[in-house]
C-alpha cells in the first residue's frame, strides 16, 4: 500500500473500502483477488493516520473473518461502533447441502475520536441488489447505490473520501456523483483504468 503512505496525515473524513477478506475467493469465471491468502489487514495503521480526527472507516468484511478486521481496526486505533448488515437481495455462494444460502456482507464502522453523523442517524440494514453478474466490471464489485448511501450518512458535500481497494470504482463513482473529493489505489492496472474511466463518465454525468 505504498501509494497510501503518501497521502497527507488527516486528510480524509471518510475511508469506505471492500478488502481482500482472505478466503482465496474465485469466481464462476476463474477470476482471483490479489492479496486474497489470508485476511489483509496490513493497511489499517495508514487508514487511520490518514483519518481526520471525527472521520471514520467503512470496512466490508463477512461473517468467517469479521473477528480478524474487527481486532485489525481496533489495533490501529479506530473505535469500533457499528456492524452494518448489506442484504444483496439474493443468493450467494458456498456449500449447498451444508450452509444457509448467504444473501448478505457486513461491514464495520468504525470512527477516529469524536464523530456525529451530519444527518439522520442510518439504519443498520441497508437493502440494495447487488449488480448481476453480466454487468460487474469486477468480481466483488459493489453497488454504486451502497456506496452513495454509505457516503451520505456519514460525509458532507466537499469531504475527501478514500478507498484503498477502489476495484472497478464504485465508491468513486458515488463520491463524485454526491459532491466529495475521492482518491483510491487499486493494484490491478485493468481495473484501475476502468475505475478512472467510471469516475470520469460520473463526473460528466454531474456536470449535466
Amino acid at each position: 500500500m505504498t501509494k497510501l503512505r503518501l497521502v497527507k496525515t488527516e486528510s480524509a473524513q471518510l475511508i469506505l473500502t471492500d478488502p481482500p477478506y482472505g478466503i482465496g475467493y474465485e469466481s464462476q469465471k476463474g477470476v482471483r483477488i490479489a492479496n486474497d491468502e489470508r485476511p489483509f489487514i496490513w493497511w489499517m495503521h495508514d487508514a487511520y493516520r490518514i483519518c481526520k480526527p471525527g472521520g471514520g472507516i467503512l470496512c466490508f468484511t463477512r461473517w468467517d473473518i469479521q473477528e480478524v478486521f474487527k481486532i485489525a481496526l481496533e489495533s490501529a486505533g479506530f473505535v469500533i461502533r457499528s456492524q452494518v448488515v448489506w442484504d444483496k437481495g439474493g443468493n450467494g455462494m458456498g456449500d449447498c447441502k451444508r450452509q444457509f444460502s448467504p444473501r448478505h456482507e457486513l461491514i464495520w464502522w468504525a470512527t477516529k475520536g469524536r464523530f456525529a453523523f451530519p444527518g439522520k442517524r442510518p439504519l443498520s440494514v441497508l437493502h440494495v441488489p447487488k449488480p448481476p453478474s453480466h454487468n460487474r466490471k469486477h468480481p466483488t464489485e459493489k453497488p454504486v447505490e451502497l456506496m452513495r448511501q454509505l457516503i451520505e450518512a456519514t460525509t458532507r458535500s466537499g469531504d475527501l473520501v478514500i478507498d484503498p481497494f477502489t476495484g472497478a470504482g464504485a465508491s468513486g463513482v458515488a463520491a463524485t456523483l454526491t459532491g466529495r473529493r475521492f482518491f483510491g489505489v487499486e493494484i490491478n492496472g485493468k481495473y484501475a483504468r476502468i475505475s478512472r474511466q467510471r469516475i470520469a463518465e460520473a463526473r460528466g454525468n454531474k456536470r449535466c
